[in-house]
């Protein structure tokens, strides 16, 4: 054996020894010594929990095995099994508890030989415990992660640190949380004052409107009633009283005040003590929390800020409802890299450039090719990857200039519009409306997305930057609101304000991240070699992508050789192609004709699976259920499109089969889900063709 190996060995025979307690098998202890005091314990929040999707975990799973080494043999990525605590108890136990059949504390050998037999076995199984926002990751000894990368790159992974307390309520104890908490100080190597924030109701639930989108049925649910819990007989707020008032905690944590975390929290710090709580996993079904509820205290050294998740499937350059969101689309980009190595990426019904723009974020490798049978799917990608390289100046000005744009108020140097006018001005603001009307009249029976012609895109291509955004907040107002128009509940100038509302305040808090990034951009003179910035912000360090600050001329460069426009997804050539990534029309949002669109879905399967090299995958987004009684097309069901890849690949001569990886749920494995709260659930498919 090397001897690297052996040294390993040797340290699991001295947990296990050190984890019997007369002739008995202890797994807590156990359990302590090799996942804990040996091992990494890492804690991950989501972004969304698992009443909108399931690919949090999926996509966890695979960053973790993709940025990991062995800490015993350089260079070699470690093969990951993912087991829950429970089961890896039960199987651990019991063999160990075999092995201990005629032990001899005097003779240690037997347990050395099964050491070495099986070092492999336990250096590669992690523990995990599944809640239903979060997870706790126990790597064992030997495992070094990549915790940057795997915050930055992963699309629902809000932030990450070391796990440090996870109890049940019912069964947490003051004693237990304390004991965790002084081993944690014990064991951090900082001088620093680290901050100890409970993601309270009563600090946070007031003052963080501006988030909600971003928070809602995910980090929100995570809030604890500060002023109401216990552990056991003790107060939660009075032990946090006594932890404040303790010379053993003062110069180590720091303590803000209750009230306005806004106001109080003014600190900006590396890393930081966060008291959440999250709640168990339905036995039933995965979309519903259980029953149990547990504390959780984990540190929070890094934080995922990208600005594409503030817009996710909102970007400023828009035309339709049908596009996935970025958090979704990292996430099952990232589900597929463990197959995928450097090979090429195509997004056939590329739409607005999701794919593209996550791709780029991300500086994956990989060849790109993205195309879509819209003619303005060029003009929307070069716009959106226009603002957001805009810098703070440009930003600040263009919602100046949006601000003047609201039809009902009255503002200095406003432009005045009348919607009920044929006789416009047009000025960059009432020339994006006349367009509007223009689509109106032309295709008066489209209430989902309208067609936009090569001739009047050249148009839109003509016109200043500003007119075309404003074009684009028109497009949403039209579409986003027509059963509001057909119920007379509301006029386009409300709809129109409504989405001037949400954008600029989108605008502003892509404004603020600028703004925290800017001076460290300017201190270092350079932009990072990583795919992201690496600074400190109020809690830890926040990771944004580089992109955001690139030249915009080199990028546009990539645009031009890798989007492709009036592009008809079923031109793929053959064996081209290593993932296949889509979100094809399904008739929710559009008035395809469903002959049509049969015929669509048939052919772009053939192609696809030809257009794939061996080993490759296709990931297809599918429509689930219509919550608001749309019916769906036959075509775009699961069990018909799943047995026509089935049976493509076999009349091809290939094989399809779901990709083998291993998770702590069955649930877990494809079809994958993902569902908005008004309007549709999805299913995602994932196949790997050979």
């Amino acid at each position: 054996m090397e001897e690297t190996k052996l040294k390993q060995a040797k340290l699991l025979t001295k947990c296990i020894i050190d984890s019997i307690d007369g002739f008995e098998f202890r797994w807590e202890l156990f359990f302590k010594l090799w996942f804990r005091e040996n091992g990494n314990p890492l804690f991950f929040l989501f972004k969304k929990n698992l009443s909108v999707t399931n690919t949090q975990y999926v996509e966890l799973f695979s960053l973790l095995t993709k940025h990991s080494t062995s800490k015993y043999e350089v260079g070699k990525e470690p093969k990951l099994f993912f087991y829950s605590t429970e089961y890896i108890k039960i199987t651990f136990s019991e063999v160990i508890t075999s092995l201990l059949e005629d032990y001899n504390p005097n003779d240690t050998t037997k347990i050395l030989f099964f050491s070495k037999h099986y070092i492999d076995i336990f250096s590669s199984s992690v523990v995990v415990d599944m809640f239903f926002g979060s997870c706790a990751v126990f790597l064992p000894n030997g495992i070094k992660t990549n915790l940057k990368k795997i915050v930055f790159d992963s699309g629902y992974i809000h932030s990450a640190g070391h796990s440090v307390f996870i109890r049940n309520i019912n069964k947490a104890k003051k004693n237990d949380f304390l004991n965790s908490i002084d081993y944690y100080l014990e064991t951090n190597l900082s001088t620093k004052e680290i901050p100890f924030v409970i993601y309270s109701h009563e600090d946070f639930s007031d003052y963080d409107k501006d988030s909600a989108d971003l928070i809602s049925r995910g980090i929100e649910q995570c809030k604890i009633f500060v002023e109401k819990m216990s552990l056991g007989s003790y107060r939660l707020s009075t032990i946090i009283n006594e932890m404040q008032n303790s010379e053993e905690y003062k110069g180590r944590l720091l303590f803000p005040n209750p009230g306005n975390f806004i106001e109080q929290h003014l600190f900006h710090k590396e890393k930081t003590l966060w008291l959440i709580s999250d709640r168990s996993i339905s036995g039933g079904q995965i979309k519903n929390p259980g029953q149990n509820r547990y504390y959780i205290c984990y540190e929070q050294s890094f934080v995922n800020d990208s600005p594409f998740f503030f817009f996710d499937e909102n970007k400023p350059a828009w035309k339709s409802h049908t596009t996935l969101p970025h958090s979704l689309t990292a996430a099952l980009l990232n589900t597929s890299r463990q197959f995928l190595g450097d090979g090429r990426i195509c997004d056939p019904f590329g739409g607005v450039g999701t794919t593209w723009f996550e791709v780029k974020r991300m500086q994956l490798k990989n060849r790109v090719h993205c195309s879509d049978l819209s003619a303005a799917t060029k003009i929307l990608v070069s716009d959106n990857l226009y603002f957001f390289t805009m810098s703070v100046n440009e930003l600040t000005q263009l919602v100046k200039d949006l601000q003047l744009c609201y039809p009902t108020k009255s503002l200095a140097g406003q432009y005045k519009f009348n919607f009920n006018t044929s006789n416009i001005t047009l000025d960059p603001y009432t020339h994006a409306f006349s367009l509007i009307d223009r689509l109106r009249k032309e295709q008066k029976d489209e209430d989902q997305e309208f067609e936009l012609s090569e001739s009047f895109v050249s148009e839109l291509l003509n016109l200043p930057l500003l007119t075309r955004f404003v074009f684009y907040i028109g497009l949403r107002a039209q579409l986003r609101f027509q059963g509001g128009y057909k119920r007379n509940s509301i006029k386009f100038e409300g709809a129109f304000e409504k989405s001037l509302d949400k954008i600029i305040s989108q605008i502003e808090m892509f404004i603020k991240l600028k703004q925290e990034v800017e001076p460290f951009i300017k201190s270092t003179n350079s932009l990072s070699e990583n795919s992201y910035i690496k600074f400190i912000s109020k809690y830890s360090f926040s990771l944004t992508p580089v992109i955001i600050f690139k030249n915009m001329k080199a990028l546009q460069e990539e645009i031009e050789l890798e989007i492709f426009a009036n592009t008809d997804a079923r031109k793929l050539e053959k064996a081209s192609n290593d993932l296949i990534i889509c979100d094809p029309p399904y008739g929710f949002n559009t008035n395809e004709d469903n002959s049509k669109l049969s015929d669509l879905y048939s052919e772009f399967i053939d192609k696809a699976i030809a257009s794939l090299r061996p080993k490759g995958q296709i990931i297809m987004c599918l429509p689930a259920e219509s919550y608001t009684g749309r019916e769906l097309p036959y075509c775009t069901r699961i069990d018909l499109i799943t047995r026509q890849i089935i049976y493509s690949a076999h009349k091809q001569g290939r094989l399809a089969y779901k990709p083998a990886l291993s998770f702590p749920l069955g649930s877990l494995s494809p079809p994958y889900y993902w569902e908005s709260e008004r309007a549709l659930r999805r299913t995602i498919l994932h196949f790997c063709i050979f």
